[in-house]
């Protein structure tokens, strides 16, 4: 089979006119390449809410993005300056939590911030004014604090600082602002700080890096915490590591134990490797299971669970123009459900993504990440995508070969598939980000154009196979 004189123009075309790297995967959350700090996401049910931080003075907006990844409305300003800000809903305003503005990845910091609260309704209207959380304290960057929404409160996680050390505390926070006493999480300086709910209580995780001194040694402690903000229990021990590291750590809950990702340094070197340990709600804690060794160089992991089975997202070789965000796919005794580790977010447009973070909800993963621009390594851009549970019938692995091409992308009324290098391929299917086959046909030649018009705006994943093998490639389609 022989490529044809059209798609040989195309591919020219394409070669001047675009990098190679552009990908149809990402959807763009912000275009301004001037974004200084990502922050979280929260979601109503409806619409996706992206709070981060953008310019040198660091002004706080916010972003409304669709289920199927398109803008909502214009930014939201907050009318105020700080950093990266936590975002949460309650059922029926979102709580957004920012203090100042600090650089994302140094947790050293000057004493006396200010945490502030802002209500924003699901329209993109500030309900009430900017309430004070915390004085003397600081949610630096989204790890640093901590915000969910559980039986009716919310539970903020913030740092102190007292005599240059920070010092954990937790509030509540009622939707309609009340705000609870205060009390002490941690008896040592804490670093980065992550949190999941079993239904009953929080777990609550982080580093220490010792007192009065920034050794960023990797002891990871943890604390349970009602969901009415006292404490349950003391404070017990995740992982003693006399290596160091300030990689923030990651968490989430899978029905019966946490799984905690965090990441310790290879002795003899600069690395780090990215390693899990479960949790029980009983505070007994399991081996260390290795997910990433330090020879790729892994930082900033995320785990997140969609009801079966763990998603792991991580940075390969992060503050490098090598920089590409992985992900796999984990069961709930730590072993990968296969042998692929596949690439979420690389290069684009010039930008590398540094890091990023994911959750599910509405029966999807949105893996998010922020797209640095490489002149600076300072500001840039936030992108997402759509990743299907483990369980859908189709799982996002990025192939090491490119058999087929697919255009337009994005598409509005068709797509064209043109298949390469004597590549035989018998069936092509076209599912959703749920999983479900909504087109399939048969192949019988090497160019085939499919009618997309009936799709909806949104992400697709099309998929040639053999009946062995399986190229899968995302689409977008734009109305």
């Amino acid at each position: 089979m022989k490529i044809n004189v059209l798609v040989l123009q195309f591919i020219v075309c394409l070669a001047i006119l675009l990098p190679n790297n552009i990908k149809a995967q990402e959807f763009p959350v912000t275009s301004t390449t001037n974004v200084s700090m990502l922050g979280e996401v929260g979601f109503d049910g409806t619409n996706y809410l992206f709070g981060f931080a953008e310019d040198s003075i660091s002004m706080v907006y916010a972003q409304f993005i669709s289920s199927s990844g398109g803008l909502v409305g214009s930014k939201i300003s907050l009318g105020y300056r700080g950093g990266a800000p936590l975002v949460e809903y309650d059922g029926t305003n979102y709580l957004f939590l920012w203090s100042g503005a600090k650089q994302v990845f140094n947790p050293d910091k000057s004493t006396g911030d200010t945490i502030f609260g802002q209500f924003i309704n699901t329209n993109g209207y500030l309900v009430g004014n900017r309430f004070i959380v915390a004085t003397n304290a600081s949610i630096s960057s989204p790890k640093g604090g901590c915000l969910e929404f559980n039986n009716g409160n919310y539970i903020v996680i913030y740092k102190e600082s007292v005599n240059e050390n920070d010092y954990n505390y937790v509030v509540t926070i009622s939707p309609s602002g009340i705000i609870s006493t205060p009390i002490q999480l941690s008896t040592q300086s804490a670093g980065d700080n992550a949190i999941a709910f079993d239904g009953t209580n929080y777990l609550v995780a982080w580093w220490s890096h010792g007192i009065n001194h920034y050794d960023y040694e990797q002891d990871i402690y943890g604390q349970f915490v009602s969901s009415t903000g006292s404490l349950v229990g003391s404070t017990f021990m995740i992982d003693d590591d006399n290596t160091n590291s300030d990689n923030p750590l990651s968490m989430a809950f899978d029905g019966t134990k946490y799984m905690v990702t965090f990441h310790a340094r290879e002795s003899g070197t600069n690395d780090w490797n990215l390693y899990s340990r479960f949790v029980s709600t009983s505070s007994i804690v399991d081996d260390r299971i290795i997910l990433r060794d330090y020879s790729y160089k892994p930082s900033f992991g995320y785990t997140s669970f969609d009801g079966t089975n763990y998603l792991v997202t991580w940075a390969d070789s992060a503050f490098s123009m090598q920089s590409v965000i992985k992900g796999r796919y984990y069961n709930t005794s730590g072993v990968p459900l296969d042998n692929n580790i596949f690439t979420i977010f690389s290069a684009l447009n010039g930008d590398v993504p540094m890091y990023a973070g994911s959750f599910f909800t509405n029966n999807k993963y949105l893996v998010v990440t922020f797209m640095m621009d490489t002149s600076n390594f300072q500001y840039g851009d936030i992108y997402g995508t759509f990743i299907p549970s483990s369980t859908s019938s189709l799982i996002p692995i990025e192939f090491g070969y490119d058999n087929y091409l697919i255009y337009p992308n994005p598409a509005i009324d068709y797509i064209d598939v043109s298949i390469l290098n004597d590549k035989i391929f018998n069936s092509i299917n076209i599912y959703n980000v749920f999983g479900k086959k909504i087109i399939a046909q048969s192949i019988n030649k090497d160019n085939i154009r499919i009618d997309v018009s009936k799709l909806s705006s949104g992400i697709y994943f099309v998929e040639l196979t053999d009946g062995v093998s399986r190229n899968i490639k995302k689409i977008v389609i734009r109305k």
